[in-house]
């Protein structure tokens, strides 16, 4: 991944419990160590993401309900 990503995926990492609390189910967007927003689809969450911000700065990821 490249610098960016890798950011991204580490705020993932360090916010996992209360971003599976809060989003389970969904596909969220994940931009500037941020979550952006919140999808039921995985089209929706892409959709979303590539009219507000550059490709390649943002990441997408389902939640899976425990």
């Amino acid at each position: 991944m490249g610098d960016l990503l890798d950011r991204q995926h580490k705020y993932y990492l360090l916010n996992k419990k209360m971003i599976e609390e809060k989003y389970a189910g969904q596909f969220i967007v994940i931009h500037d160590e941020n979550v952006a927003d919140s999808f039921g689809s995985e089209h929706d969450a892409y959709s979303y993401s590539v009219k507000h911000f550059p490709i390649g700065t943002f990441m997408i990821r389902e939640i899976v309900a425990k």
